[in-house]
């Protein structure tokens, strides 16, 4: 039998570090979590969750895998790459509403280190474990308690997704990164005016995303990266599906946009890294 690999998730019932043996991971306390056929482990228990099947719907979640595989957000990928808190040797990374997990399989695939995705959509995760196998993919509450061993994360992606300030700081290491990513100015500007929908101020989101994480975090660098791009008819549908914020737009609008042959729009990120305040940098 194989020797059990300490890693860092803890349990979600007992909050002992987890090891993992063959194909379970267990605790001391005797909790065993069972590593689906996917590759995948369901660490988020029955109370931690509104509905029986919570997060992003299934098709959200292929509309989304398909978006990011026609390369439109290509450039983000990119960027992040280049992030110096990610680009060196036996990083450890969680991405904090991974989705189905195109930006954290993309840097398991380029860097060594110890690569973890979280999200409370079970479908989410299960594409992402499917093609990702570089990386340990969990389902978990990012907005409950995580099941993250204290200091143990180099940097935290946290990208279009709700963020919790208390359990990233218990999380990341004295001088580790949180990297945020939110609509930057003008983001899909085009889009929103073909489906007729005001969704406020994006230039404010960074500021936003700033002052939820003062003052256990204090921002070090702000970025903006934008640039135009024209979505086929394919990929303008795939957009509006995996967007929450199209789902209250009115169906006569987006049966309009989803006739448009083609749509050039503004692509627009803003990107945050923070820093434990006090910590070491």
């Amino acid at each position: 039998m194989k020797t059990a690999q300490p890693i860092p998730l803890i349990c979600p019932v007992c909050r002992a570090p987890l090891s993992l043996l063959d194909r379970m991971y267990g605790c001391a306390n005797g909790h065993p979590f069972n590593i689906a056929k996917e590759g995948y482990v369901n660490l988020l228990l029955s109370h931690q969750r509104k509905s029986k099947h919570p997060g992003d719907d299934p098709d959200m979640v292929m509309a989304r895998r398909r978006f990011f595989d026609s390369g439109a957000f290509a450039p983000l990928s990119d960027r992040l790459s280049k992030s110096s808190a990610i680009n060196h040797k036996g990083v450890s990374i969680l991405d904090c509403g991974c989705g189905e997990g195109h930006l954290l399989g993309a840097l398991s695939e380029q860097y060594e280190g110890f690569f973890c995705g979280a999200d409370i959509s079970k479908k989410a995760v299960q594409i992402a474990a499917k093609r990702h196998k570089k990386a340990t993919w969990i389902v978990a509450n990012g907005m409950r308690e995580l099941p993250i061993a204290d200091s143990s994360m180099d940097v935290i992606l946290s990208m279009l997704a709700p963020r919790n300030p208390t359990e990233f700081d218990r999380i990341l290491k004295p001088d580790g990164a949180l990297i945020i990513g939110v609509p930057g100015p003008n983001h899909l500007i085009e889009l929103r005016k073909q489906l007729q929908f005001t969704s406020g101020n994006f230039k404010e989101k960074a500021d936003t995303a700033a002052g939820q994480c003062a003052p256990l975090f204090v921002e070090t660098d702000r970025e903006v990266l934008s640039y135009a791009y024209t979505l086929c008819k394919e990929q303008i549908a795939d957009l509006i599906q995996m967007t929450p914020i199209f789902w209250r737009s009115s169906p006569e609008s987006k049966s309009a946009a989803m006739h448009l042959e083609q749509l050039t729009i503004t692509i627009s990120f803003t990107l945050l890294t923070l820093h434990k305040a006090g910590g070491n940098r």
